[in-house]
This record gives structure tokens, C-alpha cells and sequence, in this order.
């Protein structure tokens, strides 16, 4: 296996650091907010006029119908609203974190009031957000492309109070592009041997997908796929990594005040990435090291992953997250590179293709599906099955395949997206 050097380690750090971040709320509607908030700075507190909003066609899908935390309500109106009354500029996907609860009334208000409207921007991006505030005396526009947070320009009455170079379409960034040029078995490398005290934040994913955890098996959030699953809980460590991956799910998606530590921009990836590799440590005992190592592999693992795909696409990728709880749960139970291997490659000739058909409560069901797949692909490969590379879409190489599945998801779904769009705005 080969070594990690200085470089690599210094860039894995850098990916997990900026790629792992907590993020309160559905991250499409919060990067909307985020602008809102950020617009506002530069409007001298006057009364809202009028709000538009322009999103790229990933990101209205993802918007239609999550529920903004602390409002109770779905959609870029009121995602728009909250982060112009409420929202802290500085925050970043935390901008709308603690919505005061007498201010919900006016978000409302607001939303509903017709002075905000939002529309599909025509535009190549993959994600790409657009806001403009209007008061009686300014106007403030901000704009957002290739990240949730990447505000590229800020522009107030025609003149540009901020300016830096749009990202190109489908543009790499220098993280995505060191990682697409890495293996597995240099993450595994790194996970397994780096300076601990280096990687000891990594344990902070832990305490707050967890806590999404029980609050969606305490409480009735979205359809509640994780509470009508916990009564199989009780001794079968499968059915329980299930219910509280869903869990978690169930309370971020609707719409509870408490950050999930998100993983490639996504929470529900994040979340996926985390619980299975919690859960499992739990049962088995485990020290803090091996926790805290098992989590940090599983993140890198799906940070690689998704450095081959589109930042929001029609490929769900919870899916991949999983892959990377796949490895993380395989290195607590085996230590065995090889079979984590395998574990992933069952799972790329197995759940690859499940579509994104919005961020909603449904994505409780997809994140129940991705864990459930990764407890089979992991028994089998622990047991020697592993899908052989005559079939479909896994190669030999665990790396080939993983890019092949980068493929599929940039190349081979691209119209699949705005069929699904096409299809939800239709409804």
C-alpha cells in the first residue's frame, strides 16, 4: 500500500476540512438564504421592496419541498425570506441556524406577501444562485456558482461592491482535482495512520448526525421513516444502522434547528457517511481512535467519490456517501482494505442509479435504501462475494470503477435531470 507523503497528507486535511462542514437546513434553499442575508448587509435596514431569485435548475428541484429549519414551511420564498430577516451573513451554511421564534410570523409574512418571487435561471451551472433585494432606495444583487458558499459578486445600484472570477461550467477545483487523482488505498493509507490528534475533529461528525439521530427517533419529523422503523432496532445492528440513518434524515429534512455535519455540500450525504460508521462503533465497543479513524475514512472515501460527479446532478449520492460508510464500518470490524474494496464494488453493481428527485421527506427513504445496500454489500464481501468485473458497471480495479460510476452520473444522466424537473414543476 503506498506511503502518504507530506503533499497528500496536507491536501486530504484541506478536502476534509472544507468538505465536511456543519450545514443547518436543506444546503440549496440555505445558499439562497445565504444570499439574502449577505444583500441585506448593504441595505441600510430599509423596508423589502421586492426579492428575486434565480436558481439553477438543480437547485429549484431541491428546493420545492424540504422544509427551512425553524419555519416549518418549504420552498426558496421563504428560504429567500428567512435569510433577509433573519439570516447571519457571516455564517455561512449556518446562516439561518437560530431563527428567532417570534420572528417566524414575519418570515411568513414576507414569503407570502407576492414581493418574492424565484424562477429557473438559464443558466449551464450546476448550482447556481441569484438574488436581488430591493428597497425603495437600492437595489443589492448577490450571486452564487460552483458552491454553497462561493459568492462571486455583489453588486449594489449597477456598481459591483464585490467582483472575483465566476467559476467556469463544471469547472474542477483544486481539491476535487487532487482527489480524482488518488486511489483508495492511499485515503485508506491516510485514514488508518495519520497523527490522530490531526484528525480528531473529525469526531464532531459524529456528535451531530447522532443527535439528528435520536431527535428523529423522539419525535415525528417528515413521514418518520426512522421511527416506524425503530421498533426492529433492538438487536440487529442492520436494522438499526437503517432506522437511525433514516432518522437523522427524517429531522434534517423537516425542517429541525440542529446542524448535520455534511459531507461533498450535502447533509443527507453527510449524515450517511456517519451514522452506519456510529452505530456500528457503538455495538462493537470500539475505542475513540478507531472511531474517529473509521469516520475519517468514510468521509474521504466519499469525498473521492463524489470529486467524479456533478456538484448536484440527478445521481443520488447518498449512494456514494455509503460507499464510504462501507469502508469505515469495514475497517472497525476487519481492518481489511481488500474487503472494503469489494464491499464497494457490490454496491457500484448494486445502488448506483437511484435518481435525486429533490431534497423532501422521501430522502429519509433514500438515505434507509443507501445504508441498507452498504449492510449487504459489506456482509457479502466479508464473506468473500464479491461481484465480478464481467458485470455491468464494476471493473477489477476498485478505482476504475469508481470513475466509470463518475461517468454515469456526469454523462449518462444528464437529461435525466430535467425530465425529473419537468416532471415535479408539472404536478
Amino acid at each position: 500500500m503506498p506511503a502518504i507523503d507530506e503533499t497528500n497528507e496536507k491536501m486530504f486535511l484541506k478536502a476534509l476540512k472544507k468538505g465536511v462542514v456543519p450545514a443547518t437546513g436543506c444546503t440549496e434553499p440555505v445558499a439562497v438564504a445565504l444570499a439574502a442575508a449577505k444583500a441585506m448587509v448593504y441595505l441600510d435596514h430599509e423596508p423589502i421592496k421586492q426579492i428575486m431569485v434565480k436558481v439553477s435548475p438543480n437547485v429549484m428541484k431541491n428546493a420545492l419541498a424540504v422544509m427551512v429549519p425553524g419555519v416549518g414551511e418549504p420552498g426558496l420564498l421563504i428560504a429567500a425570506a428567512a435569510g433577509a430577516l433573519t439570516g447571519d451573513s457571516s455564517a455561512g451554511l449556518s446562516v439561518i441556524a437560530t431563527i428567532p421564534r417570534q420572528k417566524v410570523p414575519a418570515i411568513k409574512e414576507l414569503a407570502h406577501s407576492g414581493k418574492i418571487r424565484a424562477q429557473v435561471a438559464s443558466v449551464a451551472d450546476d448550482l447556481y444562485v441569484e438574488v436581488m433585494v430591493q428597497t425603495r432606495v437600492d437595489k443589492v444583487t448577490v450571486r452564487i456558482a460552483g458552491g454553497h458558499t462561493n459568492i462571486y459578486e455583489i453588486e449594489k445600484n449597477q456598481d459591483f461592491i464585490f467582483k472575483k472570477t465566476r467559476p467556469a461550467t463544471h469547472q474542477v477545483s483544486e481539491i476535487n482535482h487532487f482527489l480524482q487523482q488518488t486511489s483508495l488505498a492511499t485515503i485508506w493509507k491516510f485514514a488508518t495512520t495519520v497523527d490522530l490528534a490531526k484528525i480528531m475533529f473529525m469526531e464532531q461528525a459524529g456528535r451531530l448526525n447522532m443527535a439528528l439521530a435520536q431527535a428523529g427517533l423522539q419525535h415525528d419529523y417528515g413521514i418518520a421513516v426512522g421511527n416506524h422503523l425503530k421498533t426492529a432496532t433492538t438487536g440487529d445492528l442492520e436494522q438499526k444502522i437503517v432506522a437511525y440513518s433514516a432518522a437523522a434524515s427524517d429531522a434534517r429534512m423537516g425542517g429541525i434547528q440542529l446542524p448535520a455535519m455534511s459531507n461533498s455540500g450535502s447533509g443527507n450525504q453527510g449524515i450517511t457517511a456517519t451514522v452506519p460508521v456510529c452505530v456500528t462503533a457503538k455495538e462493537l465497543e470500539v475505542d475513540q481512535e478507531h472511531l474517529v479513524r473509521a469516520l475519517t475514512l468514510s468521509h474521504l472515501t466519499a469525498l473521492y467519490i463524489h470529486s467524479f460527479l456533478p456538484v448536484l446532478s440527478a445521481f443520488c449520492a447518498t449512494a456514494s456517501a455509503a460507499m464510504g460508510a462501507a469502508a469505515g464500518t469495514v475497517y472497525l470490524r476487519t481492518g481489511n482494505y481488500q474487503a472494503a474494496a469489494a464491499a464497494i464494488k457490490n454496491m457500484c453493481g448494486d445502488v448506483v442509479g437511484m435518481v435525486c428527485d429533490g431534497a423532501g421527506c422521501s430522502c429519509a427513504m433514500k438515505v434507509a435504501n443507501s445504508a441498507a445496500t452498504m449492510c449487504r454489500a459489506v456482509k457479502l464481501a466479508l464473506a468473500g462475494v464479491v461481484i465480478p468485473a464481467t458485470n455491468g458497471l464494476v471493473a477489477e480495479d476498485v478505482d476504475q470503477t469508481l470513475r466509470g460510476i463518475g461517468q454515469l452520473a456526469t454523462i449518462g444522466m444528464k437529461e435525466t435531470d430535467p425530465a425529473i424537473l419537468k416532471v415535479m414543476l408539472n404536478k
